[in-house]
């Protein structure tokens, strides 16, 4: 039997990424569990912030943000950064992140994530009550050197070891093990 729940916003799981605005002087971090891939071709990410955020207001001055997921090891780091605001706190200080440049946009990626995507915005944004949608144009991604098999571009889950967020009920969990194949475990399924 199914209990209903109403109208939520449970949802899971979706990354725990750490968004850096602004540029490289005075970069600021915030974390956001309201993000996911749009398109794949312009390969397209969205963002959801509330209207209040002090990361809002540098995306619309730069037009551009990173993505960084961090590993399930930064939990606590990544916390912090959804706790505090970056308009008087030094996130990359007090969390002993390092910001580093980003090759094709002004805003800096976190060295200490595994993987980062730079983005560009693109588009109109949406609002949605108090939230405000920001479509993202991925322009760069980096990964680390060894979460990554370079002969076939592969990127190996179990080492990036992804920090993931389950909305509503408030908790971090990382990733077990894999269990198939997209695209192809369904084939298994005979079609009738």
């Amino acid at each position: 039997m199914k209990i209903q729940l109403g109208p939520t916003n449970i949802f899971f799981p979706v990354p725990a990424a750490l968004v850096v605005t602004g540029l490289m002087e005075k970069p600021n971090i915030i974390t956001v569990a309201w993000i996911g891939m749009m398109s794949a071709s312009p390969p397209t990410i969205a963002i959801s912030l509330k209207k209040s955020r002090y990361s809002l207001e540098l995306i619309r001055e730069t037009k551009e943000f990173t993505v960084n997921i961090s590993s399930a090891e930064q939990f606590k780091e990544t916390d912090y950064c959804g706790l505090v605001s970056g308009a008087d706190t030094n996130k990359f200080a007090n969390t002993n992140f390092t910001s580093i440049a980003s090759q094709k946009i002004d805003a800096p990626i976190i060295e200490q994530c595994p993987f980062n995507l730079e983005c560009r915005v693109i588009k109109e944004e949406v609002e949605l009550g108090q939230w405000v949608v920001i479509f993202g144009e991925i322009v760069e991604a980096h990964i680390d050197e060894d979460k990554i098999d370079i002969s076939n571009k592969k990127i190996d889950i179990g080492k990036v070891n992804p920090l993931v967020y389950c909305a509503t009920i408030r908790e971090y969990w990382q990733l077990d093990k894999k269990i198939g194949k997209g695209f192809s475990s369904g084939k298994e399924i005979e079609l009738c």
